[in-house]
């Protein structure tokens, strides 16, 4: 298993920029305390469809459960660790990224707008085409057309 950080290499364009991208998104970038390997990463890339923010909330996700397994310890009122919090602020963490993730819009797979006048006019002049099912209007009360003049095209 291994482990790197470049903050040079930052980015989407590359595999090598998205793994470091997640792991500056988690905040795992520091060598001397590190919490999940690349493969996880990687991992997690790969079953987000490349979307670093999700992938950053599915990786401290797990850095979460990580911690959830550990329990709370105080010895003797002088040193204590509360993994619960930890797990909690990964949590968060996680939706933050999701949330983040959505507002970024990375990754959504589909575009609107920019079709032109012409673009629809052409494709309702091919003759070769099925003609839709529906149309906008169709049902509109009072019809605005009279009679069997109906434009189906």
């Amino acid at each position: 298993m291994a482990w790197s950080y470049d903050a040079t290499d930052l980015g989407t364009g590359t595999a090598s920029g998205r793994l470091n991208s997640v792991r500056l998104l988690v905040g795992d970038t520091d060598t001397t305390d590190q919490q999940v390997q690349n493969e996880e990463i990687t991992f997690a890339l790969s079953q987000t469809s490349d979307n670093i923010y999700q992938a950053g909330a599915w990786t401290a996700r797990t850095i979460a459960a990580q911690y959830s397994r550990r329990v709370t310890q105080n010895l003797s009122g002088a040193l204590s660790a509360n993994y619960s919090d930890l797990a909690n602020q990964y949590t968060q963490l996680a939706l933050d990224l999701e949330l983040n993730g959505k507002k970024a819009g990375a990754s959504v797979g589909v575009v609107a707008g920019g079709i032109s006048i012409a673009t629809v006019d052409n494709v309702r002049q091919n003759t070769d085409r099925v003609p839709p099912s529906f149309r906008r209007d169709r049902f509109k009360n009072p019809p605005s057309y009279s009679g069997d003049d109906y434009d189906y095209s």
